[in-house]
């Protein structure tokens, strides 16, 4: 990765810029989104925020400031127009580089990745739990068939009447919603978060396994098959 010597601003810049323009032939839509976004102002001085936010001081410093990182992101999301926020999470790819660069937009060493995997159908029920995650859930049909109780939830005070594609800053998940996209930012809100697993614009995947999930493997597998080379992303 790139060592940083500069501030941080720059060296974010410099680090998503070091795969050079020279000889490319091919369009890098990650690329020109990020240089969008680095023209406005707003997107810019909030992106740099949030990378500055979720990148750990130093590996002697420990892991990074995972409350804080959301923090910046959810900020991130919330107030940089869509027309900037769409195109970075959801620029085609179809090479490494760019696939790369869309795959470290929400910096998910900080806030996608942990240690350990947990199982994804106890992060259903963990969400579940929670209202404001359950609400968001809720928004796609595809999820509200799992849940044990179904959408009878409450909606959150401030969210009433409002749909995914409008909803504003729900506490402790990430940026508001998009389009009916599996990965756009309201799924990002939840608790089982998703991110790109390859150059694939429709192959995406939440930080769980199906390991320990005894009788329940099968059901565990089609819950993460609704991710996994989705449709809705390639519309």
């Amino acid at each position: 990765g790139t060592i940083c010597l500069c501030p941080i601003d720059a060296c974010f810049s410099l680090s998503f810029l070091s795969e050079s323009e020279v000889g490319m032939t091919t369009v890098n839509r990650c690329l020109d989104a990020a240089k969008a976004c680095n023209v406005d102002e707003t997107c810019q001085k909030l992106r740099t925020e949030y990378v500055s936010a979720c990148i750990a001081p130093s590996a002697r410093a420990g892991p990074c400031n995972r409350a804080r990182c959301s923090k910046a992101l959810r900020k991130f999301f919330d107030r940089v127009p869509p027309d900037y926020t769409h195109e970075l999470l959801f620029c085609p790819c179809s090479d490494t580089a760019c696939a790369e660069r869309r795959r470290q937009t929400i910096v998910p060493a900080c806030s996608y990745e942990e240690r350990e995997k947990p199982n994804c159908l106890a992060q259903l029920r963990v969400c579940e739990a929670d209202y404001v995650c359950k609400w968001v859930l809720c928004e796609n049909d595809w999820f509200a068939d799992w849940l044990d109780d179904g959408c009878a939830v409450v909606v959150p005070s401030g969210l009433a009447g409002l749909s995914s594609s409008t909803t504003a800053n729900p506490p402790s998940l990430l940026p508001a919603a998009a389009s009916k996209k599996i990965t756009e930012p309201a799924l990002l809100r939840s608790i089982i978060t998703p991110n790109y697993l390859d150059n694939s614009t429709s192959n995406v995947g939440a930080w769980c396994s199906c390991a320990a999930s005894g009788n329940f493997r099968d059901q565990c597998n089609h819950f993460l098959g609704h991710f996994h080379d989705n449709n809705c992303l390639s519309e």
